[in-house]
C-alpha cells in the first residue's frame, strides 16, 4: 500500500474529499466573500441581547474596597528575602549556571518597590477623594489636579 499526499488528512482539501464542510471557506474567512456567521453587521443589534431581554451593556461591578498595599508589600519582602539568601550562595549559583536566580530575585524586589510606590499613591488618592468615591472618581480627581499643576 503506497502513501500519497491526497490520503494524508492533514494536507488534503476537505472539499475535494467529498466530506461536507462546516464553517466559512478560506476566502470567506479572509474577508473576500460572505461575512463570518457570528459577525455583527454594522447598524444591527446583537442577536443574543435582543432575544434574551437583558440589557446590552450591564452595569460594571463595584470596585473592591481593597487597595493592594499589603499584598504588594508581602511580595516585595519575599523577593528581598530570596535575594539576601541567594546572595550568600553566589559562588554555587555561578558554578551551577544559576546566577540568574539572584538576578530574578533582585528584579522582583526592585519591581516590588516600584509597585509599592504605585499602590501607596493610589491608596492616598482613594482616601483623599472621600469615603464614597470609587477608583474612577479618585483617578479623575488626581488627573485634574496634575493637569492644573502643569
Amino acid at each position: 500500500m503506497s502513501a500519497s499526499a491526497s490520503s494524508d488528512p492533514a494536507t488534503s482539501d476537505p472539499a475535494s474529499s467529498g466530506l461536507p464542510t462546516s464553517g466559512p471557506t478560506r476566502d470567506e474567512a479572509a474577508g473576500r466573500g460572505v461575512a463570518a456567521p457570528n459577525a455583527v453587521q454594522p447598524g444591527t443589534a446583537r442577536a443574543g441581547a435582543a432575544q434574551s431581554g437583558t440589557p446590552a451593556d450591564p452595569e460594571p461591578p463595584e470596585p473592591l474596597p481593597y487597595d493592594g498595599v499589603a499584598s504588594v508589600a508581602v511580595g516585595t519582602v519575599l523577593w528581598g528575602i530570596a535575594a539576601v539568601v541567594l546572595s550568600f550562595m553566589v559562588g554555587d549559583l555561578r558554578d551551577d549556571g544559576h546566577l540568574w536566580w539572584l538576578a530574578t530575585a533582585l528584579c522582583g524586589f526592585g519591581l516590588g518597590l516600584l509597585g509599592l510606590w504605585v499602590v501607596i499613591r493610589r491608596r492616598h488618592r482613594l482616601r483623599s477623594a472621600g469615603p464614597g468615591a470609587g477608583p474612577d472618581q479618585s483617578d479623575q480627581v488626581s488627573s485634574r489636579s496634575s493637569s492644573a499643576a502643569r
